[in-house]
This record gives C-alpha cells, sequence and structure tokens, in this order.
C-alpha cells in the first residue's frame, strides 16, 4: 500500500492561492486605474500612476508563485518507487533514481526537493510539502519524510 508523503494542501496551495492572491492585486490595479482620484501615492508618483505600481506588483507576485509552485506535486512511496503527479499527469520513478533529497526549506509551509539521476517525465527536481503539523517548533521531521529517507537510502544501498 502506498504512503502518502505530500500534505492533502498540496492542491490548495498549488490551484487555489494563485489566483486569489493575483486576482486581488489584479483588481486593485484595475480599480486604480479607473477611479486614480482617491489613491494616495508615494512621493514622486502621481494618483494616475498608482495602477502601474500595482501592476508592476502583480507581474512580480506572478513570477515568485510560478517559480514557488509549478514543481510542487503530489508524491506516494509506494514499496520502492515512488508516484508522483502534477495533477495531469502521474509517474512512477524507482527510488534508485533519486540522487539527493533536499529539504526542508525555510518557507512556510516547509518544502522538500527531490532530484533525480536522470530526468523524468516531470523534470528533474520536484518538490512536495509533507503533511502538515501544527507545532511551534520546525525541528521534528515528519514520519513519512523519515519513511521516505529510509526506504531511500536503502534503495541505494540495494543499487549495484
Amino acid at each position: 500500500m502506498a504512503t502518502t508523503l505530500s500534505s492533502r494542501w498540496t492542491p490548495f496551495y498549488k490551484f487555489v492561492i494563485p489566483p486569489l492572491v493575483l486576482g486581488g492585486i489584479g483588481t486593485s490595479a484595475v480599480v486604480a486605474y479607473l477611479h486614480p482620484e482617491p489613491q494616495r501615492m508615494p512621493p514622486g508618483l502621481r494618483a494616475d500612476q498608482g495602477w502601474l505600481l500595482l501592476a508592476g506588483a502583480t507581474v512580480v507576485v506572478a513570477t515568485i508563485l510560478w517559480w514557488a509552485l509549478r514543481r510542487l506535486m503530489r508524491v506516494e512511496l509506494d514499496d520502492d518507487e515512488l508516484i508522483i503527479s502534477n495533477y495531469r499527469t502521474e509517474i512512477r520513478v524507482p527510488l534508485s533514481n533519486v540522487a539527493r533529497i533536499g529539504g526542508p526549506s525555510w518557507s512556510s509551509p516547509p518544502r522538500y526537493t527531490l532530484t533525480f539521476e536522470e530526468p523524468t517525465d516531470l523534470g528533474r527536481t520536484v518538490a512536495f510539502i509533507p503533511p502538515i503539523t501544527w507545532t511551534l517548533g520546525r525541528m521534528k521531521e515528519r514520519d513519512e519524510v523519515v519513511e521516505l529517507r529510509a526506504a531511500w537510502e536503502a534503495a541505494r544501498s540495494a543499487k549495484p
């Protein structure tokens, strides 16, 4: 039976947060363009230029979200294979193809990155967020990640 390594919140982070954030900033840019009068701007900018500031922020935030979330996948451990899905394509990758398990990142929630020796159909690296535990400390690694690391070490030692 497969062990789910990624959080059930992964689709929310990948598909819900970006439209909400970008929609909010983009809507603010449109409102600032259509109604520049009530805008208070930083020194040196006219009220009718406020929408440019927000449009630029939309592009910057979209770039950051794309960079951070494009590799976020659903990951499961099935014996000596990983089942990886980007919610359109699902692939199986042998654990022996994993060159490195990186993480946790300092982002919130923390992410782990799997780097493969050989590129897969979903790329050379994928990221996942393990199931989220609400604690004050970040010191303890999730049981699912501990299981992944142990299975990976066993697969690497069995590799000829």
